[in-house]
């Protein structure tokens, strides 16, 4: 193994990680821009076919489509998506599709995807419950559920055969801390990589911000609630998607938000159980 001297150096450094491509690059900057257009985004997601496709796809699995078939991109905004989702999953999709996470065996790109998914919907239902005053915005918190495991594609790429060891000794032993694990293998964990590919890529500074909460474990700061929903709701849909349901009708931290309780993170719960096998499904497709 590499010393972790020697690893942040070569993640801080990224000569290995695909640049953002032109329809990610251009993706940021229109997503920047409060005022961007319904035309603009889908021009943008049509010139790129393979994640015109997926969106598509999107718009036409059961999860979130509606009464009819629906053909194009502007379509899927206008009719099903919305825009600001199709911002957050088209930016998403594009920016990890350059990294090939094949070489890592015991990394299963559905589960990613369904991960990642069950808590960008996840964190949003929750957030809506929380009183107007102190609600974070709902597309950033939807593009932060997205993006909050981002490092784990990185190191299946570069280091796909220690992550490989650290999957398999984490399906033995569910409840062992992956962030140690993967220190001990490689010297770095996933979530301080993610921080850094963040802060490199020039992504929203909710982003950047949730995931820096994420990876140095504390609350405090303008971006608290999102670094609560983010690190709860990934926490809760790994356990549930892994068989290992414990629940967040008890959650203490998502309890202690304004306008949430227990009654509705049980209704929350049972809502998120009846989309599970769909959001699994559309996550097949991302794959």
């Amino acid at each position: 193994m590499a010393t972790q001297t020697t690893v942040q150096h070569e993640i801080l450094q990224l000569k290995h990680i695909p640049p953002l491509s032109i329809t990610a690059t251009q993706l940021l900057k229109a997503a920047s821009d409060p005022e961007v257009e319904v035309d603009c985004i889908a021009n943008i997601i049509d010139q790129d076919p393979p994640l015109s496709a997926r969106i598509l796809g999107m718009a036409n699995a059961a999860y979130f489509m509606g009464t009819q078939p629906v053909y194009t991109t502007k379509e899927a905004i206008i009719r099903v998506l919305g825009l600001n989702l199709v911002k957050s999953l088209a930016l998403s999709m594009s920016m990890t599709g350059g990294i090939d996470t094949r070489k890592c065996s015991n990394f299963d790109l559905t589960n990613y995807w369904s991960q990642a998914l069950g808590c960008a919907a996840l964190s949003r239902m929750i957030a809506l419950k929380i009183e107007p005053k102190h609600q974070p915005n709902l597309d950033g918190l939807y593009l932060c559920g997205l993006l909050q495991n981002l490092g784990m594609l990185v190191l299946a790429y570069l280091f796909p055969h220690p992550l490989s060891a650290v999957l398999a000794a984490t399906k033995e032993s569910p409840d062992a801390d992956i962030l140690a694990l993967e220190e001990q293998h490689i010297g770095i964990n996933h979530m301080a990589i993610g921080e850094q590919l963040a802060i490199r890529w020039h992504l929203p500074e909710m982003v950047i911000h949730t995931i820096a909460g994420l990876n140095h474990n504390h609350h405090p700061g303008i971006y608290s609630t999102e670094v609560i929903l983010i690190s709860r709701t990934a926490a809760w849909a790994n356990q549930y998607l892994t068989e290992s349901k414990r629940g967040i009708k008890n959650d203490t931290l998502l309890s202690q938000l304004e306008g949430v309780d227990e009654s509705i993170l049980t209704e929350i719960e049972e809502r998120f159980h009846n989309q599970c096998s769909e959001l699994q499904a559309t996550a097949r497709m991302l794959n």
